[in-house]
């Protein structure tokens, strides 16, 4: 397929206004903005001042009432509306591109995931994925250069969000409305790079803080062990990730153990590989020294970030729908961090360690009772 593929941007809020504005520019090779879908009035105005070459549509039930007018669709709602709108969208043979997170539970996310047909694409808008110093250190630790790897400890505690954030949509940071808070909203990106790095874990464990910087009920504040079970004779692998909106300033620091080493990946920019000359393993066989230990050297590996990744992430999905490019993040994987977030909650909730991959159907019983049971102040 190599036509130019006409795509429309359901939701023109913060984000939906930015993408639109790239599509609107021509930015992206092969791809041009149809339509945007927006409800409220105001922002309805901007479009017909700035967009007067897309067609303005009230609603998602008028966009698809004009199916025939488009290719594809760029999700950018509210959480809970992804999955409902993917849905359609599949049903009438479109291809998806969502913003994280795919939805608010993995059962409904299957049920989209079954819901793709075979002619249609579906893809994640995981932009972080696009950074070169975690897309090296993915390479490294796939490549067997950092060995055996150990741990890792993640702190990323660089999402501070104000009262003015919270409180700027109604559906904003509530399980009411958005299904959860800062695992649901701004730890997918972290939460889908942990799984993107090292695969899903095998239990869940998480100590949460609800509203202990805001007043709501929803998370602000995490410590997840991400705990793997030893496979063969490598040792296991065990995760740490800290993560809050309410701490500034904030850092953003990957640190993975291994045995030949250990990788840094700060600001999702710089990494550094401290390799040892010699691996553990070997070193610990041959060593008669009481207090040896391994020569290590330090090297920066890069010191870049991707400048335009939405721009990437776009023009990715426009490649795979017109030359079959492999996706930078298929939608399938939309799945995996949302599971770590739901697993995570349920964890909190029990005071028990979940086990993956979790139970759809309990972790949907505990969050209708926190939706029941929250008072969302005005």
């Amino acid at each position: 397929m190599s036509k130019e593929m006409r795509v429309v941007v359901i939701g023109f809020g913060g984000m939906g206004s930015k993408y639109a504005a790239i599509l609107g520019a021509g930015q992206i090779e092969g791809m041009r903005l149809s339509g945007i879908c927006c409800r409220n009035e105001a922002g309805q105005r901007v479009i017909r001042e700035q967009y007067p070459q897309a067609k303005l549509y009230v609603n998602v039930e008028d966009a698809f009432a004009h199916a025939d007018a488009f290719d594809a669709v760029l999700i950018v709602t509210p959480h809970a509306t992804h999955v409902e709108i993917g849905k359609l969208a599949f049903a009438h043979g479109k291809h998806v591109l969502c913003d994280k997170p795919a939805g608010v539970d993995t059962k409904e996310v299957r049920e989209l995931l079954a819901a793709k047909r075979e002619d249609t694409a579906f893809a994640m808008m995981f932009n972080t994925r696009t950074s070169p110093a975690f897309r090296e250190a993915k390479r490294l630790i796939e490549a067997d250069e950092l060995g055996a790897v150990t741990r890792a400890i993640w702190v990323c505690n660089n999402w501070f969000r104000s009262p003015a954030y919270h409180h700027s949509a109604p559906w904003r940071s509530s399980w009411k409305g958005e299904r959860g808070g800062l695992l649901i909203n701004q730890c997918q990106h972290y939460l889908d790079l942990w799984q993107w790095l090292f695969g899903m874990p095998d239990l869940v464990d998480a100590d949460i803080d609800f509203g202990k910087y805001n007043d709501f009920a929803v998370d602000d504040s995490v410590d997840l062990r991400l705990l793997y079970r030893k496979k063969g004779d490598k040792p296991a692998l065990r995760g740490s990730l800290i993560s809050a909106s309410g701490e500034h300033p904030g850092v953003n620091r990957l640190e993975i153990w291994g045995t030949r080493g250990k990788l840094t990946v700060d600001c999702g920019k710089t990494l550094i590989f401290d390799e040892n000359l010699v691996d553990i393993d070997t070193f610990n066989r041959e060593n008669t020294e009481i207090y040896g230990q391994p020569e290590h050297k330090s090297r920066v590996i890069t010191e870049q970030e991707e400048p335009q990744p939405y721009v990437v992430m776009l023009q990715n999905f426009s490649d795979h729908l017109r030359t079959g490019e492999p996706l930078i993040a298929p939608g399938e994987d939309g799945l995996s961090g949302l599971m770590l977030a739901n697993a995570a909650y349920l964890s909190a909730w029990t005071g028990q360690k979940i086990a993956l991959p979790m139970d759809d159907a309990a972790y949907v019983a505990e969050l209708a009772g926190h939706m029941e049971t929250e008072c969302v102040c005005e």
